[in-house]
């Protein structure tokens, strides 16, 4: 049996052979043994952010516990609490290397997590094996953690936990509730969650969760002297540290770019409300059922907040990029997805990474196909699924033509004939593969409801 095959295979664990556990361990082992020696060769790498955590880790190293009084840091309670632990293992590496190591350890249980949604809903092993590498090897995790140093991969965590409870028909609001506490970014699956309590008829009182554990999480803090009002206003400073629609973020607002910051912020948070509430309705009401709708309307949240709202940065479809990889591990009909997610992630770091802004363009149009038809699939429901293998070849063709001339064309934008043959090509081949392998199968397959 294929490790990628149909989304209704199922197997009990008395009928997996010992076999494709070893196989599946050996894997995994692999695996995560590389994406070990990756982050030991990334270790130091150091972008512009770098002196910042630095100045953060030498303060949380000086001040110990008694620092926790003071705003050192321009994120929620909960990091502070993460760099006061890893001072505390100085002597084992440089300090970037040990900010690194916090990312990586829930890079890792971002893997965890995945691989856990891929067994439940398959009982094969090896696919969650490869789940668990695709996620820990992915070039836009290893980007994140590895190269920049950043925390997307603490927020995800607890927004992937959420989602994995609801795959299972248990309450997540709590593992959401944490993310919105560690970055504002967590409110991207805020969607999908209303949409379930709703759906479940989880009381409303649940909501509360979230700024209780806000200020939960903010205890240490307040006794340790730091302000209740500057403890809350973390993330109004954060909104005002940037005035620009996008920040290297492949969204809408690429392509919107003239739009006055006043009237695009307004108009990107109502979009973005509206879309929201209307996809929370439309889970509540929807006859669906199962692990993959879960997953695919979770998705959904998390791709098309990012996309409509402004201000984003490349790093914020983090989110949903961890998530399409479980869904397409569910069903291979959405590998496509998953592999567009980390070509326009990859692209859109390269413009903070390298200065190649070129990339943002096609990255939008791909992100933009996405949405599409993510929003069609999740109204529509399933349909049977094939492998273009044309497709699947120009897309590799073209992907890597646009990288090698991006790479050679250097930094800012450069408009030449070149550049627009090779973005044109890449999205033609995007918008084909998705449009191509989520065709109907060949013997007519179509579960709709």
């Amino acid at each position: 049996m294929s490790a990628l095959g149909g989304p209704g295979d199922r197997v009990t664990p008395d009928e997996t052979p010992a076999k494709s556990w070893r196989v599946a361990f050996a894997v995994a082992i692999g695996c995560g043994l590389a994406g070990l020696v990756l982050r030991y060769l990334a270790r130091e790498h150091a972008t512009a952010d770098a002196i910042e955590y630095r100045a953060w880790y030498a303060f949380a190293w000086d001040h110990g516990i008694g620092g926790l009084g003071e705003a050192f840091t321009n994120y929620t309670p909960f990091y502070s609490y993460l760099l006061l632990i890893a001072a505390r293992f100085d002597g084992l590496g440089q300090p970037l290397s040990l900010v690194k190591m916090i990312s990586a350890l829930f890079e890792f249980g971002c893997a965890i997590v995945v691989a856990q949604m891929v067994w439940r809903a398959t009982k094969l092993p090896l696919r969650a094996s490869l789940a668990f590498c695709a996620i820990w090897l992915a070039p836009t995790v290893l980007f994140n953690g590895a190269m920049w140093a950043q925390a997307d991969s603490i927020w995800t965590f607890f927004t992937l936990l959420s989602v994995a409870l609801f795959m299972r028909d248990r309450n997540g609001v709590l593992p959401f509730a944490v993310a919105v506490s560690v970055k504002a970014q967590g409110v991207f699956l805020g969607p999908f969650v209303l949409g379930m309590i709703l759906r479940r008829r989880i009381h409303l009182a649940w909501l509360a969760a979230v700024p209780a554990v806000y200020v939960i999480l903010a205890i240490p803090v307040l006794v340790a002297g730091r302000s209740l009002v500057s403890v809350l206003e973390v993330y109004l400073a954060q909104a005002h540290t940037y005035h620009r629609l996008t920040m290297n973020a492949a969204n809408l607002w690429v392509f919107a770019g003239g739009t006055p910051y006043e009237i695009g912020v307004a108009a990107g948070l109502v979009l973005a409300a509206a879309s929201g509430l209307a996809l929370s309705i439309f889970i509540a009401h929807s006859r669906r059922e199962g692990p993959e709708f879960v997953l695919l309307a979770a998705c959904v949240s998390l791709m098309l907040m990012p996309y409509l709202l402004p201000k984003m940065h490349d790093r914020y479809f983090y989110a949903f990029e961890l998530a399409s990889i479980a869904l397409a591990f569910l069903n291979p009909r959405y590998l496509p997805f998953a592999v567009i997610a980390q070509v326009d992630g990859v692209l859109s770091y390269l413009g903070f990474e390298s200065g190649i802004v070129m990339g943002l363009l096609p990255a939008a149009f791909g992100n933009t196909f996405l949405v599409f038809y993510l929003v069609l699939d999740l109204w529509r429901g399933e349909r049977g699924f094939r492998v273009p293998r044309l497709a699947w070849l120009g897309f590799t063709v073209s992907t890597a033509g646009l990288f090698s001339y991006l790479m050679i064309a250097g930094a800012g934008w450069d408009m030449s004939p070149a550049y627009l043959l090779a973005a044109g090509l890449a999205t033609a081949m995007t918008l084909l593969l998705v449009k191509e392998s989520r065709c109907a199968s060949a013997d007519g397959l179509d579960r709709s409801p």
